[in-house]
């Protein structure tokens, strides 16, 4: 067989096997829609609210804190056992002076400054400079960015408390400035897909999800078993996520408990992240494989999960568009026989079926529909790039025996 067919079925058996796995996952991710909707109606509500802290950690985010403290401030959970910690780490714009001055208008916000040579290290590094500063028995983490719907931690806590199994619960993230740029709808559009498919999914069908690093509640017990947060990650959330694994517990994904988020309007900033983002991945991943191969689940479908996206998709996408590039210029054709239009339009298909049933499960506005169409042969390849980029950053710094690097994300002033 010609090398040219070879590479073009590992693309499509690359492409299709975690399309076919995606679809399923769609399935299970509709049923657990129903799911979620009774477990809310009939949320039990606990005798006694334990004392719950909220981490936020902090540098340079005056454009956004005023909004998030005053969320978070305003929470519906009982007052007299409630706490918001932030955790200023040595900001060189206005973000204390704004909490200061939010602190004044809240009793519950409090300050911990990070003293000087302690900090400057990344969000892991900030919360655990904030965690022995904390009351609560439930601790809850949110980005500087974030303002959570005004039930949305009490919703949190009645999970967690309602089965003795979980560890932690995480809430839905929504992208609060998805009118910024066409860029900000993709990645709404994106947000809305992963939690539905892979943590919803997952969830009713493996009673498996992760963290995703705000909007998140964690007994305190178990977070200083664990050791704190890893300050070696640059994703914190997915390693916490697998220390939890191995110690045989549950983290669930609630869609009722919902927390929105600013997200990147500029292509720059968003590379940026998403290459910290993938960096981190990689890390957790060959950190985690050995075990993986010993644990096979939990551990080992979340690590499954990963090698399907950057071992088998990511490369599958390369090959695909190396044999088309190929047959294009002429150089080499296709002999491998079957229906392979007709297969492509169908894989076409079934990517914007999957978009626009989760969708449809927010009740998103109806010009998400279209970009998510269009997303196909646009924000779906920039992950190709930001892949490569991340691999060739890592290996760069592996060689050089630099130590990762954590890249804060940019803030920016939102269209009203």
């Amino acid at each position: 067989m010609p090398a040219i067919d070879i590479l073009f079925l590992v693309g499509f058996l690359g492409i299709w096997i975690p399309q076919a796995f995606w679809a399923w996952l769609s399935y299970q991710a509709w049923k657990y829609s129903k799911t979620a909707a009774k477990e809310l109606e009939n949320l039990p509500v606990p005798e006694r609210w334990p004392v719950l802290s909220v981490l936020i950690p902090a540098y340079n985010e005056g454009v956004v804190i005023e909004d998030t403290l005053h969320a978070i401030a305003q929470q519906d959970y009982p007052a007299h056992a409630y706490e918001v910690l932030l955790i200023n780490d040595g900001s060189k714009d206005n973000t204390l002076e704004i909490a200061e001055r939010m602190a004044e208008i809240y009793p519950c916000i409090k300050i911990v400054n990070v003293p000087k040579g302690m900090g400057g290290k990344g969000k892991s590094r900030t919360l655990n400079n904030g965690l022995p500063h904390a009351k609560g028995e439930l601790i809850v983490v949110y980005d500087a960015d974030s303002t959570p719907e005004p039930d949305c931690v009490r919703l949190l806590a009645q999970t967690l408390l309602a089965d003795r199994k979980l560890v932690a619960v995480n809430g839905k993230v929504r992208t609060r400035n998805w009118r910024d740029s066409i860029l900000t709808r993709f990645i709404a559009i994106e947000f809305i897909f992963f939690q539905w498919i892979f943590q919803g999914g997952r969830w009713q069908r493996f009673e498996l999800s992760t963290l995703m690093g705000t909007n998140y509640v964690i007994w305190r017990d178990a977070l200083e078993t664990l050791g704190g947060f890893d300050e070696k990650s640059l994703v914190d959330d997915t390693e916490m996520s697998f220390r939890i694994f191995l110690g045989q517990k549950r983290i669930k994904w609630v869609p009722y408990a919902i927390g929105w988020q600013q997200d990147p309007p500029s292509l720059s900033v968003f590379i940026k992240q998403r290459s910290r983002w993938t960096q981190g991945n990689f890390y957790v991943t060959s950190k985690y494989l050995p075990i993986a191969l010993r644990r096979p689940f939990p551990i080992g479908i979340e690590i499954f999960n990963n090698i399907m996206c950057y071992v088998m998709f990511v490369p599958a996408l390369i090959w695909s568009h190396i044999t088309l590039a190929l047959g294009l210029l002429g150089i080499a054709d296709i002999t491998v026989p079957g229906p392979f239009t007709q297969l492509w339009a169908l894989s076409f298909c079934l990517y914007v079926a999957q978009m626009w049933f989760t969708l449809s499960l927010e009740k998103a506005k109806a010009e998400l529909y279209i970009y998510s169409v269009l997303s196909y042969v646009s924000y779906s390849q920039i992950f190709l790039f930001i892949v490569f980029k991340a691999a060739y950053e890592m290996i760069k710094n592996k060689i050089q025996g630099n130590t990762l690097q954590w890249y804060k994300t940019e803030r920016s002033k939102e269209k009203k």
